[in-house]
């Protein structure tokens, strides 16, 4: 009985994974309706007209971010810290090196 059971669990755990990619699949081919037959060129082309859409709220709040990289962190030869032996975490002089605190662990090798 037990043996019964073992394998009727393999044969669903490998029938999981033979019929999941075929199922997630589906979607790749979204472009394919939105066209309607219309487009005549590559299908790069044609799928060049979806590519600009939002996906989602969060998408669009992604891109609406005001968050980047200055032109004078992109410059070369630029320290982010100009302080001698200060942390790039802490500029201020004598601050903490390493702000993050982590718990003590077996992986973490630290000592007690």
């Amino acid at each position: 009985m037990a043996n019964f059971i073992n394998l009727f669990l393999q044969l669903l755990l490998i029938s999981g994974v033979i019929f999941r990619p075929v199922t997630a699949g589906v979607a790749d081919f979204n472009w394919l309706s939105k066209q309607g037959g219309d487009c005549s060129g590559s299908i790069a082309e044609c799928m060049a007209g979806g590519e600009l859409e939002m996906e989602s709220e969060s998408t669009r709040r992604i891109l609406a971010t005001t968050n980047y990289i200055s032109y004078g962190a992109l410059q070369g030869n630029n320290v982010p810290c100009s302080q001698r032996g200060a942390s790039y975490y802490n500029c201020r002089s004598g601050g903490q090196a390493n702000p993050y605190q982590r718990g003590c662990s077996t992986i973490t090798r630290c000592q007690r």
